[in-house]
């Protein structure tokens, strides 16, 4: 909503209305009021200034007051303004009539806040107030901070942004661009304010060391004599002045107008003053509060105002700092430099260059040249890729038919939805003419793959077996992808794999004859072992069976004696039986069976297998066990040939070393959920350069020996899901240990 604005008129121009005026308002009032008076009732704020209306820095914090005061339809707010047009009006008599009119004008709509702007505004309400406008609150604006500190507190609240105005700061920075100067003069006028900024300056310039400059008050002269005097000045001299208010003759002036010409007055001396309205005068600049925040920081103590926020909590600035401000046309007249100027300055009138008026049009074109540019580029550069890539097409497409002409590869289209219309032309197959050919073994495998491809946006990689009309089979390695857009087909390519899948099927059997032949192989060495683990039992049956044919040619028969030797017998027979047997389980062929298996029993029968064979080569077998060890899920024949693989290599590599170096180390733990099971020997180790190549088929450090061992050893263990591997030990021997992950408990 806008605001609207009212100004005081003199009381007598009231009188001098007609009569049918009169009527012709009170008629328009009320059109008016019927118009309106279903519309919220505005919120009023009256702004009390000190000076004319035409005053600039009255002007400046007025526009950002406006501008900053919310103001909408639930809230509208309306402005009106006053004038004390000081110093022109003054006396104890104009303040009494200015009350009367203000009270009488106000006494049917009293304002929800009282914005006063400079000192004299502010005395004005304070003394008049409690008549006028008691309990209003009342907003200061551009009142010093040293004249608000001496304020008595009064019940209605008062609340406002101090200013510092720096007449010390000014004079500093302009020492500071000017470092030859020798006479500073400082112009004051007459009238009561013009006094006290006078004051104001002596009391902060004297605490200031100007040497060798020297400071010359010129207060009170006539605009006439003053000129004069500036006309005079030159290399050396620098001015200060706040303006003036009223000059020697008791001429009234606004501070900016005198400012002005003093400004224009002193070709020969730079001028400094401390109130932004002045930028553009003619003056340098100086360290001054700007007016237009001012207005804001008043807007803000409005709108809480206003909104209801209680004077004490209106959160607001506790002063508003001063700011140096230049004008940069001054300080290129006055030979200022760029660099001179400290960061945080605000700069007026700066010449704008080429490239602040004309950044947008100029980075524009620069775009559109530059874009122009890689247009032209980039069409260059796909006319040649294109011709390289047509060229590479048809070489590729080439080679694809060659390569796809050598590995007999096929292209196929699979329509998996039945129901879908065929296209014409097409050279697609349904699914389900492609599952009649499919073996029945892999018929809903392939469909439930095809179907998945389509509705999950997967890859489709299957293998499966074909039968050929003459009742042959062929295996077909099939890999695709289900086309885009919610198509219901699958495009790939089919490849015949029967030959690798026969030759996978004679590997499988080749290996499990060498893993077959290995074990023989292997415990043809035990032989001797075999021999007397069973002659002890067959000598103890001989020995029982000769004694008891002797105890039967006796009277009286010791049925006892008997009944024990034929006990002796059953249990050396048994023993002969489970030794044939776990021999017999060795050399026996067969597919692997996974069985909860306990590695430590597993250990100490296959070292009862080998001890004898140990014991001819004088090799001491040393057990460490852990105790409660977690079984393992293995074939316990294939475990038990790596096992005793393990352990005669072991034996093996400690040939050369004196017999009472001989030890071999069987060692069981767990290792996290996993279990471990190392074979440690003292032997020489394994040379570095062996090491990579350990496991590998057909290679063996052993003279005549066949390579297999180890990577048969591997390959089992890694059946099992476990891994094999060899380190050297620092006792220079070597250690194999494999690992198996536990077995899951339900």
């Amino acid at each position: 909503m806008p605001f609207r604005t009212s100004a005081h008129a003199p009381p007598d121009a009231v009188a001098k209305r007609a009569p049918t005026m009169g009527w012709v308002v009170l008629l328009a009032g009320l059109c008016i009021s019927a118009g309106t008076i279903a519309q919220v009732t505005p919120k009023d704020v009256l702004v009390l200034f000190s000076n004319n209306r035409l005053l600039p820095a009255n002007i400046e914090v007025d526009r950002a007051m406006r501008e900053r005061i919310a103001s909408t339809e639930a809230r509208p707010v309306e402005v009106f303004q006053e004038f004390l047009d000081r110093p022109t009006f003054s006396g104890e008599a104009f303040d009494r009539n200015l009350a009367t009119y203000l009270r009488e004008k106000y006494a049917e709509r009293l304002p929800q806040v009282i914005v006063v702007i400079g000192d004299p505004a502010l005395n004005f309400i304070l003394y008049h107030r409690p008549a006028l406008f008691p309990g209003t609150p009342v907003v200061h604006v551009g009142i010093d901070k040293a004249y608000v500190q001496t304020l008595r507190p009064t019940q209605v609240p008062l609340l406002g942004v101090p200013v510092e105005y720096d007449f010390r700061g000014t004079v500093e920075q302009a020492l500071r661009w000017h470092p030859g100067t020798r006479r500073l003069l400082v112009i004051t006028g007459t009238s009561p304010r013009d006094r006290i900024w006078e004051a104001q300056a002596r009391a902060e310039l004297d605490e200031l060391a100007l040497q060798p400059a020297a400071v010359e008050y010129l207060a009170g002269l006539t605009t006439e004599a003053l000129k004069a005097r500036l006309k005079g000045l030159g290399a050396g001299d620098l001015v200060f002045s706040p303006g003036y208010y009223r000059d020697g003759t008791g001429r009234d002036y606004s501070p900016r107008d005198a400012i002005a010409g003093i400004a224009t007055a002193s070709t020969g001396a730079p001028v400094y003053g401390p109130f932004s309205a002045f930028i553009g005068t003619g003056i340098v600049g100086g360290r001054m509060p700007a007016n237009r925040d001012m207005g804001r920081l008043a807007a803000d103590a409005i709108n809480a105002l206003l909104d209801g926020v209680a004077p004490r909590a209106v959160a607001l600035p506790a002063v508003l700092p001063a700011m140096l401000q230049v004008d940069w046309r001054q300080m290129r007249r006055w030979g200022l430099a760029e660099a001179d100027i400290p960061p945080d300055t605000a700069v007026f009138f700066k010449e704008p260059t080429f490239w602040d008026l004309y950044r947008t049009q100029a980075l524009l074109a620069m775009a559109l040249f530059l874009i122009q540019a890689v247009l032209i580029a980039a069409l260059f550069i796909e006319r040649r890729r294109r011709r390289h890539t047509a060229l590479a097409l048809e070489r590729s497409e080439d080679r694809m038919s060659l390569a796809a002409r050598a590995s007999r590869l096929s292209t196929w289209i699979w329509d998996v939805d039945r129901k879908s219309p065929r296209d014409a032309g097409t050279t697609a197959s349904s699914l389900d003419d492609v599952l009649d050919s499919v073996h029945p073994a892999d018929r809903e495998d392939l469909q439930q793959a095809a179907r998945q491809a389509v509705e999950r946006d997967l890859e489709l990689d299957a293998e499966y077996r074909v039968v050929e009309p003459g009742g042959e089979v062929r295996w077909i390695a099939a890999r695709g992808r289900a086309e885009k857009g919610g198509s219901q087909r699958i495009t790939g390519v089919a490849l015949d794999i029967t030959a690798r899948k026969e030759a996978e099927l004679q590997a499988q059997k080749d290996r499990s004859a060498l893993t077959h032949m290995t074990r023989v192989s292997m415990l043809g060495q035990l032989s001797a072992s075999i021999a007397h683990q069973l002659n002890q039992p067959l000598a103890a049956i001989l020995g029982n069976a000769e004694a008891a044919r002797k105890m039967l040619g006796k009277r009286p028969l010791d049925l006892d004696e008997l009944q024990a030797i034929c006990d002796d017998i059953i249990t050396e027979d048994r023993r002969a039986a489970e030794v044939i047997r776990r021999l017999g389980a060795l050399f026996k062929r067969g597919e692997m069976t996974l069985a909860p298996l306990d590695l430590n029993e597993l250990v100490s029968e296959t070292l009862e297998l080998v001890r004898t064979e140990l014991t001819t080569r004088h090799v001491e077998a040393v057990t460490e066990l852990a105790p409660g060890l977690a079984p393992v899920d293995g074939g316990r024949v294939q475990l038990q040939q790596v096992l005793l693989n393990l352990i005669l290599n072991a034996a093996d590599a400690m040939g050369d070393i004196a017999p009472e170096r001989r030890r071999l180390v069987v060692r069981t733990e767990m290792r996290g959920t996993d279990v471990r099971l190392c074979v440690t020997d003292q032997g020489s180790g394994i040379a570095a350069v062996d090491m990579p190549y350990l496991f590998d088929p057909f290679w063996s450090t052993k003279p005549g020996g066949t390579g297999m061992g180890l990577a048969i050893c591997r390959s089992i263990v890694e059946g099992h899901r476990g891994t094999l591997d060899v380190a050297n030990t620092p006792d220079s021997g070597a250690a194999f240990c494999a690992t198996w992950p536990a077995r899951r408990t339900a």
